[in-house]
């Protein structure tokens, strides 16, 4: 029983970001602007988290944006999660994220992810991390981050794909537009 309650659960959450993905990927085609899908583990003090990620990077002269959504799901289920003040069981954390570059080379980037969303569908969180990502390929590479959730700190990592890559213009120069 509970678990066709989960297979229906996640069927319907599936159901409710199909619009939010194909509006990214029609904006991406659109704009020309590169589509980029991540799948992190996260670890925090209690127990690891299994995410993805699907956002838009859009060029700058300082540094890139990303922007785009994310949905986060506890590997363990059932665990529990300590604050100072009360006992939280966190099983899923989905919401928007917006990561900005502050250093960029040829193959590594640094950026600032601030991620906002619903745990458990009824509390607000705010974490904020640092990664520090490098790309194989035009296409494909990993990231390494740090970040803080619930006051504790958390260690990630991540593969990422990009989806179009816009002819491989992923690499230039520091400081160069992206632009045509």
């Amino acid at each position: 029983m509970k678990t066709t309650t989960n297979f229906y659960t996640a069927v319907i959450l599936i159901v409710k970001l199909l619009p939010i993905i194909l509006i990214l990927a029609a904006a991406s085609c659109c704009n020309a602007q590169e589509l980029k899908l991540s799948t992190y583990i996260e670890k925090t003090k209690m127990s690891p988290k299994l995410g993805h990620s699907l956002g838009l990077v859009f060029p700058g002269y300082l540094g890139d944006m990303e922007v785009g959504g994310f949905y986060q799901k506890n590997m363990l289920p059932n665990r529990v999660e300590t604050t100072s003040k009360r006992v939280i069981i966190e099983e899923q954390f989905y919401g928007f994220y917006i990561g900005i570059s502050f250093i960029q080379r040829e193959r590594i980037n640094v950026n600032f992810n601030l991620r906002t969303g619903l745990v458990n569908g009824s509390m607000l969180a705010i974490t904020p991390s640092v990664f520090s990502d490098f790309m194989l390929s035009n296409a494909l590479g990993f990231g390494l981050g740090l970040g803080m959730r619930n006051m504790q700190p958390t260690y990630t990592g991540r593969v990422i794909l990009k989806l179009n890559n816009n002819g491989g213009h992923n690499y230039r120069r520091p400081g160069a537009y992206r632009y045509k």
